[in-house]
């Protein structure tokens, strides 16, 4: 037995008619099909190309132009991230700098800089808040900027941990180490304790 199939005739209702888009190249009656936005500001709103006009559209098309090199740079890295900020999975957003100045930092060392260069990547504040004496003393207790009262003790307080003469038997370089650390953390408390 087979089916009997209904023959429906399908009229086309005034909002489903649909039109021939002429292309947008002025004196041109050929086919719009093509989408070219109309700017880098407006992608959502487009042109509409024959297939001839939009190769030329595109080979003409720059999304940078007018931009300086920052500005592209910065947008391009934005583009890495869909213009999301982003942080690790997993810990929170505020040890990313902490990762950065890590990394910075490895990568100085690697470059196995001596005294005279290495005075071009000192900090300006630094410099100027605190003697000489007092910037050894950080770089003994491996502080980074900002400084801050419990920052300093939290590093103080590993380093001892490491050199103490009771850990380390008698170790005359670890002992030295430990005195260097104990003077470095007295001038920077002192520091603070002038500042305030």
């Amino acid at each position: 037995m087979s089916k009997y199939k209904i023959d429906v005739k399908k009229n086309s209702l005034s909002w489903e008619k649909t039109y021939i888009r002429e292309c947008d190249k002025i004196d041109c009656k050929q086919k719009g099909e093509f989408k070219a936005p109309k700017s880098r500001k407006n992608l959502n709103e487009y042109y509409f190309f024959c297939l001839d006009h939009v190769k030329e559209y595109n080979k003409s098309w720059d999304f940078y132009r007018g931009l300086t090199v920052n500005q592209i740079e910065s947008s391009m890295r934005e583009d890495t991230i869909w213009n999301r900020p982003s942080w690790p999975l997993k810990g929170n957003p505020y040890k990313v700098i902490e990762q950065i100045n890590n990394l910075y930092d490895d990568k100085i060392n690697n470059l196995n800089l001596d005294n005279n260069k290495s005075n071009y990547f000192q900090n300006k504040i630094l410099n100027e808040r605190f003697t000489t004496e007092e910037n050894k003393a950080l770089s003994i207790l491996n502080v980074k900027l900002p400084l801050t009262l419990e920052k300093i003790k939290k590093n103080y307080k590993k380093l001892v941990k490491i050199f103490h003469p009771d850990v380390n038997g008698n170790n005359k370089n670890a002992e030295e180490k430990f005195k260097e650390i104990n003077k470095s953390y007295k001038i920077i408390l002192n520091k603070l304790k002038n500042e305030h």
